[in-house]
């Protein structure tokens, strides 16, 4: 009598696997589905044992998925590390978005500017807005408020907006500023 071969792991089996190639312990991994997350999500306790020199082996491992730690601290510093990590390929894909729009040449640069607010009105002005047309303070950051209706005609704000958030997607990756959105309420 045959029997059945065994069946191959789950896809959060095989997560736990490439997390404990990693040097973590299982007994402090978890790995579910999340509807309302609509992804995975790895859950790493202090029983894990992770430590910082394991974050670039637990961002390869985790497949894009979401990685949560109980360890506020460790939370931190991974994510700090998966930014930092992701910047050079943030650079590269708004680079190449305002050459798209022949606006790469002459983008403003934070260190030839005496302020954030005047750094803030040179992208404004880069991007053909007027000056504190696009945005706003907020606290330590500039947010952008949407005019109303704004996304009704989405060509219309495609060829508006392109611009300005490929500027905010540089900025932010060269560490040039912080930078946000405001939702429907009027900015301050």
């Amino acid at each position: 009598m045959d029997t059945l071969p065994e069946p191959p792991p789950s896809y959060e089996q095989v997560i736990i696997q490439k997390l404990v190639a990693c040097g973590l312990s299982a007994r402090g991994l978890e790995v579910s589905y999340e509807d309302d997350l609509q992804s995975y999500e790895i859950i790493i306790r202090a029983s894990a044992n992770v430590a910082p020199e394991m974050f670039a082996c637990i961002r390869e491992a985790s497949a894009g998925e979401i990685v949560t730690f109980d360890d506020q601290e460790l939370r931190n510093s991974y994510y700090a590390f998966v930014e930092e990590a992701l910047d050079p390929e943030m650079v590269a894909s708004a680079e190449a978005e305002l050459s798209k729009l022949g606006l790469l040449k002459g983008f403003p640069s934070r260190a030839d500017f005496v302020s954030d607010t005047l750094f803030v009105e040179a992208l404004e002005k880069h991007c053909g807005f007027q000056r504190g047309e696009a945005f706003h303070p907020l606290g330590d950051a500039f947010a952008i408020q949407l005019p109303p209706g704004i996304l009704s005609d989405f060509q219309e704000f495609k060829d508006r907006y392109s611009c300005l958030f490929a500027a905010i997607k540089l900025a932010s990756a060269r560490g040039e500023g912080k930078f946000g959105f405001v939702g429907n309420s009027p900015a301050p």
